[in-house]
């Protein structure tokens, strides 16, 4: 007697996209995220539940889930591309370039960045000179000067002291 929900049935998915995908997951050059989605695809294919999915591969149901109703949402725009336009179908790199697109990340949310890689150089650029070029009455630069010094010169609106650690560090792992 089996508890809950049947398992989900298998996904639609044409004879070349399994074998794109398949052939994708046997290359070594592959990123761990693209094989994993590639192989819930190409399992789910198969008729493999979800549960088993998750067991085989070590990862969580939802992970499951979550690919396999992106593929069924996209699978009938990528039917369609793959038939092409006058009869002329895509060739194997640009299907599975759109195959890659259906099963990449969505944008994250959050704000936007508001200070500019040109902001950072600036703010970079600043603290490497004296602080007495600025009318700054010290011999070194401390993080809440340089702040108060960089909205002062119009570099940006606003910025925090602890912001201008998290530039300078970056700049430090970047040249080391």
């Amino acid at each position: 007697m089996s508890r809950g929900r049947p398992p989900a049935p298998p996904i639609r998915i044409s004879g070349r996209q399994y074998q794109i995908m398949e052939r994708e997951v046997a290359k070594r050059s592959i990123s761990h995220q693209n094989k994993i989605r590639f192989e819930i695809i190409l399992r789910a294919s198969q008729g493999h539940s979800n549960s088993q999915v998750k067991r085989d591969l070590s990862i969580s149901l939802n992970k499951v889930k979550r690919w396999r109703r992106r593929w069924e949402s996209a699978w009938e725009s990528l039917n369609t591309f793959e038939s092409g336009i006058d009869g002329q179908s895509p060739k194997d790199y640009e299907l599975l370039a759109r195959i890659k697109e259906i099963l990449s990340d969505e944008p994250r949310s959050g704000t936007p960045k508001r200070i500019t890689l040109s902001q950072e150089k600036q703010i970079t650029a600043l603290a490497c000179e004296k602080p007495e070029k600025y009318g700054v009455m010290m011999t070194q630069w401390n993080r809440e000067m340089l702040a108060q010094t960089a909205v002062k010169l119009g570099i940006v609106e606003t910025i925090s002291p602890r912001y201008i650690s998290v530039i300078l560090k970056k700049k430090r792992t970047a040249s080391a």
